[in-house]
Order: C-alpha cells, then sequence, then structure tokens
C-alpha cells in the first residue's frame, strides 16, 4: 500500500510531496480545488475535520496532518533520505528549531494576512491589518535570514526538509520579489529545491510560474 496525499497544487502539500520523491516513495495525489470549496466537502472532512491540506495517508491507514508534523515522521519513517540531519546532530537541533520558527511564528500569520477580518472586528482596517501582518512575517523570515549557513543551496549545512518548508512558504504573502531582494540566501535555497532532480518535476507541477 502506497501513501495517499490530499492536497492543492501551489499549496504546502507541495512539501510533503516534495519529501517522499526524496524518500523515493509512491504516492497516490488526490488534488482539491479550495475555490470550490472542496476541502469542506463532508468526505474530506471525515478524513481532516479541520478542512484543511495537507493531509497524508501513510501505507499504515493511519492519516496525519499538520505539515511540519507530517515531515518529522516521514523522517523517522525513510531516514535513509534524511529528510532530517540525524538524531543527536547539531544540524537537527537548528532543523526543529526552524521547523517550529515557520510553523508557529509565521504560517499561521499567512491565514491572517490572507483573510485579516476573521481576526478582527469589522470595524478594522482590512489594508491596516494586512500591511502589519505583513511586516511581522518579514521580519521572522529575515531573522532566517540572518542565520541561515550560507551555502547557496541548504539553510543548515546540507539538504533537509526546512529547505522545502522555505521554498514554498517563503513569498507567501510576501511575494518572491521581497524575498529575492531582502532575503538572498533564502532565495537561493528556494531555487536549489527547484532545480533538485528528484523535485524539479513536482516543482513545474505546483508552480508553473515560478522557474526554477
Amino acid at each position: 500500500m502506497s501513501y495517499t496525499l490530499w492536497g492543492e497544487p501551489g499549496s504546502g502539500s507541495f512539501m510533503i510531496e516534495a519529501a517522499l520523491a526524496e524518500a523515493d516513495q509512491t504516492v497516490e495525489l488526490i488534488d482539491l480545488d479550495l475555490t470550490k470549496d472542496e476541502h469542506r466537502s463532508e468526505a474530506f472532512l471525515a478524513i481532516n475535520p479541520s478542512g484543511k491540506v495537507p493531509a497524508l495517508r501513510f501505507p499504515d491507514g493511519e492519516v496525519m496532518t499538520q505539515s511540519a508534523a507530517i515531515l518529522l515522521a516521514l523522517d523517522e519513517a525513510h531516514p535513509r533520505a534524511r529528510l532530517m540531519p540525524a538524531v543527536g546532530a547539531v544540524d537537527r537541533r537548528f532543523a526543529l528549531r526552524w521547523a517550529v520558527h515557520i510553523a508557529a511564528e509565521i504560517y499561521p500569520l499567512i491565514e491572517i494576512s490572507d483573510y485579516p477580518l476573521r481576526f478582527a472586528p469589522p470595524e478594522t482596517s482590512e489594508v491596516g491589518m494586512r500591511s502589519l501582518v505583513r511586516r511581522r512575517i518579514r521580519e521572522r523570515w529575515l531573522l532566517m535570514e540572518r542565520q541561515a549557513a550560507g551555502e547557496g543551496s541548504f539553510l543548515l549545512s546540507g539538504f533537509s526538509a526546512i529547505d522545502l518548508a522555505v521554498a514554498v512558504i517563503s513569498d507567501w504573502a510576501v511575494g518572491p520579489e521581497w524575498r529575492c531582494k531582502e532575503c538572498p540566501k533564502l532565495d537561493a535555497i528556494a531555487k536549489a529545491v527547484a532545480r533538485r532532480e528528484k523535485i524539479a518535476p513536482i516543482w513545474r507541477r505546483h508552480f508553473p510560474q515560478q522557474p526554477a
């Protein structure tokens, strides 16, 4: 039995699909159209009651959600793929730190940037709220930029699933032009991920307008 991945092109499901490719695993892809509220269908809510993608069914039948948790679980299931630095390595501590930083400090702000009035009273200025949130997002990417290894291809000393997260999330809300200008290390990481042999066709499927 192979993996089954529910996602949407251009979404965080890219990270999971790319990680599975790096691990040489087969996966059945089920693409949902969020613009048609397919993530709110009864069938999908039975899989993930939060109605969010990605969701991944493992070969044993269990379903996982939350991108960062899925990536850590895939690392445990496929250690030869080296999706994370080895247990005990100094790099692993930094990898865990950045995984949580992206998942807790940046990812939630994307939804607020996209839908600011979901999180504020109706009299709130949507433009002002979005501007403030995007400034916070930029600050948190700049923190990572200053502490990136500077290798030009990886956030740490070698490839890891953290690079996948950087590649797909770092232009959400702020745009690739800002990332290119203000975060050249992160921009280089995103471009390197897009060119990786096993990931390149997946990148083209998810981001056809963003060449590597």
